[in-house]
């Protein structure tokens, strides 16, 4: 009699590559994640930054640029941020929140002269992409 199935050491050899890919794909994951909330802060800060200027040149001055005088958006799920100081030499900083998912990926800077930082790499390019 010929029996049809799997045998357990099939089994157990289907479980261990599942269980290779898995360790291998859900870090992969949690990077990509931790890169999209990285952008979208970025692109935030980016439009803070048009917000400022716009600001500037309509009323001549950087008079009331922090975050409590203009519309810019009150939380953010994974960072605090803030504009200081009121003044053509601004920075925006953003934060990580402690228990988000982007905790250890680095401060976020981006000044008036278009300068960004992540943690301690800064220029005009491509430095908080990673």
């Amino acid at each position: 009699m010929h029996n049809k199935g799997f045998t357990l050491v099939e089994m157990m050899i289907v479980i261990a590559v599942i269980g290779v890919l898995a360790a291998i794909a859900y870090p992969n994951y949690q990077n990509s994640i931790i890169k999209t909330k990285r952008t979208e802060m970025m692109t935030e800060m980016q439009n803070i930054a048009n917000k400022i200027e716009s600001r500037k040149l309509a009323e001549g001055n950087y008079n009331n640029i922090g975050i409590a005088s203009q519309n810019f958006p009150a939380n953010n799920p994974n960072y605090t941020y803030s504009v200081a100081p009121a003044t053509s030499k601004w920075v925006i900083t953003a934060t990580p929140i402690a228990t988000s998912i982007v905790a250890n990926d680095g401060t976020l800077t981006l000044d008036h002269t278009g300068q960004k930082c992540r943690g301690a790499a800064c220029g005009k390019g491509n430095e908080w992409q990673d």
